[in-house]
């Protein structure tokens, strides 16, 4: 199969893009047997749907995401360039004029509108303790060959388990895998930040690998409760109001901050209309931006659903310009 032919757009980054890049291997193995509907296909259709469309678009530099995209070297890397694209496939299918603003000089934002004194800046936020957890366990365990299966529990979801707890549980479970300590242990996660202070996280090791799937396998265990877990992803996703890069950026011009929180714990779990309306209790008067907004991108679309809030005391030109720019996305508005 040829690459470049079938996902075109993309075909053409790529061939300028290391060996080592995060979607190398994907890139590379795509066969032209590859259902409409894979896995693969449909993260590679996505990323070649969003720079055609931005291609198309012709915003000026682009070559600065371009530069970005092809100089990442984590997965990591590449969602938070990702993030941008998207936002800027957004505005250009809505007929948003925008052009991307600029990597040195004066702090600006990430996408300048053009018929409007207005901004978007994007940050991507990947907060996920557990999935931390569970990802440098099993390869622990996979480093010693255990046939064993890891069970988490805990009654919330942690937004963040700090690194020195991470290395303590992975080191407790190891020993207990080479002493065939088998059975349940209870970890007190302390987090002064978070709506739940103190949370209890259960390790259970079974003797066996799961039937038919040989190896170590780490498994977290369903049954969470949301609300505290829901209450820490709004403060995080607020924090970033007060990143002082951010407000550098607000100050060169009227922004609205626009959150990819796809990687934020479970915010995906809560709904667009739901997001929204909490981003508008929560948004503080105090802040330098228009507004705040969040985005739930996932990789098999080249579109995201955003949900928005305006700062209600900011001026006038600068709201209208957002409600104007939120009637084109065909966003509503809570007030």
């Amino acid at each position: 199969m040829s690459e470049s032919s079938t996902f075109p757009a993309l075909g053409s980054w790529m061939a300028s893009a290391p060996g080592n890049h995060p979607l190398r291997e994907l890139f590379d193995s795509a066969e032209e047997s590859d259902h409409p509907t894979s896995y693969r296909r449909t993260i590679l259709q996505a990323f070649d749907d969003i720079i055609r469309i931005l291609e198309e678009a012709q915003p000026q530099r682009l070559s600065g995401p371009k530069g970005d995209f092809l100089k990442a070297k984590t997965d990591d890397d590449l969602l938070i360039v990702r993030a941008e694209l998207v936002a800027g496939a957004k505005l250009a299918v809505a007929g948003v004029g925008f052009d991307f603003g600029p990597r040195k000089g004066t702090p600006e934002p990430d996408l300048i509108l053009r018929e409007a004194n207005l901004g978007v800046e994007v940050k991507a936020r990947r907060l996920n303790g557990l999935k931390d957890l569970e990802q440098k366990l099993a390869a622990a365990l996979a480093q010693v060959g255990a046939e064993v299966t890891v069970y988490l529990a805990c009654r919330e979801r942690p937004l963040v388990v700090k690194a020195d707890v991470i290395e303590n549980i992975v080191t407790n479970t190891l020993d207990r895998v080479r002493d065939s300590a088998w059975g349940t242990e209870l970890f007190q996660l302390e987090q002064p930040w978070a709506a739940t202070k103190q949370l209890a996280l259960a390790v259970r090791v079974f003797d066996q690998a799961i039937p038919l799937m040989p190896g170590p396998h780490v498994v977290v265990e369903d049954g969470f409760e949301l609300s505290g877990h829901l209450q820490d992803v709004e403060s995080e996703v607020l924090a970033v109001l007060a990143d002082p890069q951010k407000i550098k950026q607000a100050e060169a011009r009227p922004t609205i901050l626009l959150i990819d929180a796809a990687r934020t714990g479970l915010s995906w779990m809560r709904s667009p209309g739901s997001w929204a309306r909490r981003l508008a209790d929560l948004l503080p008067d105090s802040t330098p931006f228009v507004g705040i907004g969040v985005m739930i991108p996932t990789l098999d679309k080249a579109d995201a659903p955003i949900s928005l809030a305006l700062r209600g005391n900011a001026a006038a030109e600068d709201l209208d310009a957002a409600k104007k720019l939120a009637a084109d996305l065909g966003l509503e508005l809570t007030d």
